[in-house]
């Protein structure tokens, strides 16, 4: 997945860089007739978020960079997300009714196992994924802020 962002602040080799998400709307025909979209409303198309990219090839504050993330790093995510809850919902369920017949301790153990999900990945992703980057800098578009040639260890083009 790529997309383009502006580089806000900028630590060691890690930027904090704003992204419009706009991806998932492009293209949506109810955006051509001047509607809105239900999924984008849901999902927040269009607002701005602020993400961590790796900085490797030095961009700095102002930047116009190209950033992407790995195809399967979305794709685990969508499962953690999507699928983990699942699971986790039927594991309760099932070790519920292996323990009663009563479809309200079902219930308990289903929703026990939902609760338990969303507390164990609000700990992952407070812990282990706020110390990585979510998102690789590819390639500096240029300045947004700055004018052109100043210090930015680029070639100008003057002779």
């Amino acid at each position: 997945m790529k997309t383009t962002a502006t580089v806000l602040a900028v630590t060691g080799e890690v930027a904090t860089v704003l992204v419009v998400r706009t991806s998932a709307c492009e293209g949506c025909h109810k955006l051509s007739g001047g509607g809105s979209c239900a999924v984008c409303s849901l999902v927040g198309g269009g607002k701005p978020m602020t993400a961590r990219a790796g900085n490797r090839l030095g961009a700095r504050v102002g930047d116009r960079v190209t950033v992407e993330r790995a195809a399967a790093g979305v794709l685990g995510d969508a499962a953690l997300v999507f699928l983990l809850p699942l699971l986790l919902c039927f594991l309760g369920w099932l070790i519920a009714s292996r323990l009663s017949p009563e479809p309200l301790w079902q219930a308990v153990g289903a929703a026990a196992g939902l609760v338990c999900c969303f507390v164990g990945l609000r700990i992952y992703s407070g812990r282990v994924r706020a110390r990585r980057p979510d998102m690789e800098i590819t390639a500096i578009l240029g300045p947004s802020e700055r004018p052109a040639g100043e210090g930015d260890g680029q070639p100008d083009g003057r002779a």
